[in-house]
């Protein structure tokens, strides 16, 4: 998620705040995990733009430490706006402290959801994936909600990225952690229907898992990631 907000960002502050960007594919190479307590950054380097695409790509640091890289391609449409998030300004607004009140419904679960992550000692994103997923017969549902969404109404591509990495994680019991990944979005995925994960491994050797998953809406294919993890 935080590689594909950075990613897109970057595009922005070149070519508008407002400007629609949908999200053609979104790739991660990771040599490690973000270590516990420690900041993590996505840090994008030069874009480039032209007939009708604009790609970017970056680095993944946690502390001192470089993870890996990010890169992503994106449509840029030739007409259009859509609304300019508070992340999407040079000067974000003054931070004011409020109560719990002043949040909607959607927002005062995703409150609740973090503090559950911190009880567990997971990240507050693992733990919406993980509430919001059930697994059965060898499948994934994922139930989005209103925190899961874009600036356009349908589900974000990192949180499709996220879902699908998580299904597509081995199943044997051995701890395993994504090294590679590449998701390519065919398609809006609409907030207001479930999202049925279909894994299917293509190789295996001692270490390595190679998996492909398909995420599919009303019977119809809205993206699909090519996964590699590491037991």
């Amino acid at each position: 998620m935080l590689a594909d907000f950075a990613l897109g960002g970057a595009l922005r502050r070149r070519l508008g705040g407002t400007r629609p960007l949908p999200t053609l594919s979104l790739t991660l190479d990771l040599t490690g995990s973000p270590g516990a307590g420690a900041r993590t950054l996505a840090e994008v380097g030069e874009v480039a733009v032209a007939d009708g695409v604009g790609t970017a790509a970056g680095v993944i640091r946690s502390g001192n430490h470089v993870l890996g890289h990010c890169g992503a391609a994106f449509a840029v449409p030739s007409s259009g706006s859509q609304a300019e998030l508070p992340w999407d300004r040079p000067d974000p607004p003054e931070h004011r402290s409020g109560g719990l009140g002043e949040l909607t419904a959607a927002e005062r679960a995703l409150v609740t959801t973090a503090r559950r992550a911190a009880e567990t000692g997971r990240s507050w994103c693992d733990q919406v994936i993980s509430e919001a997923t059930a697994d059965e017969h060898g499948t994934s549902v994922l139930m989005p909600t209103e925190v899961m969404t874009n600036r356009a109404g349908a589900v974000q591509g990192g949180v499709l990225f996220a879902a699908a990495a998580r299904c597509g994680a081995p199943r044997d019991g051995t701890r395993a952690r994504l090294v590679s990944g590449t998701m390519r979005f065919l398609a809006g995925t609409s907030a207001a229907q479930p999202v049925v994960l279909e894994p299917a491994v293509e190789h295996t050797t001692r270490r390595t898992v190679f998996t492909q998953v398909r995420l599919l809406q009303d019977g119809h294919v809205r993206a699909v990631a090519g996964l590699v993890h590491r037991r």
